[in-house]
């Protein structure tokens, strides 16, 4: 009996594994999409693919884009503290210090009806400084946003398809962010 009780949930976790292809496409400076092909047709559960997984992406995506708000904090945060932007110059981190971005947390999720939902994640923007005076002060919070849609058929039939936008939804400046204020 145990045995097959072991079978049946090896079974089922296999199935909870099932195959799916995602592709990630850049919309604008501000947006992608992904479009996740699933190996399950009959149902699908959206929540199990608001997870996260293409936030790393996306933000390098912003943080390259020279047209990006995210470039362009980037780009201001070195000059105000390196008068040079860093990028021209690697060796100015060593002397000077260095931009840093926090890990993104969520910050709201919710689901309807299993065929839609939605998260939001947050993370912080700042400048680490160099030397012995060497602290992280944060200038920037920003969120992100990711929104699921499964995708049916004319019937109302989940088609195997879940598209998934991201997208970025504010930028807040943060005044009196020293630490040393």
């Amino acid at each position: 009996m145990k045995i097959l009780l072991l079978g049946l949930v090896i079974l089922m976790s296999f199935n909870a594994l099932a195959f799916e292809k995602r592709t990630y496409t850049k919309i604008n400076s501000s947006e992608a999409q992904v479009k996740i092909e699933t190996e399950q047709k009959d149902f699908t559960q959206v929540e199990n693919f608001l997870d996260g997984r293409e936030n790393g992406k996306f933000i390098q995506d912003m943080l390259k884009d020279k047209k990006s708000i995210l470039h362009k904090i980037i780009s201001d945060i070195e000059i105000d503290n390196c008068q040079q932007p860093i990028i021209a110059n690697k060796s100015v981190t060593e002397d000077c210090g260095e931009v840093t971005l926090t890990k993104e947390v969520r910050t709201s999720f919710g689901i309807s009806n299993g065929m839609s939902g939605g998260g939001t994640y947050t993370f912080f923007v700042g400048f680490t400084n160099a030397g012995s005076g060497r602290y992280f002060d944060v200038s920037h919070m920003v969120t992100i946003s990711e929104r699921a849609e499964a995708q049916t058929s004319k019937d109302g039939r989940y088609s195997g398809v879940v598209l998934k936008s991201l997208y970025l939804v504010k930028v807040k400046s943060i005044e009196e962010h020293s630490p040393l204020n």
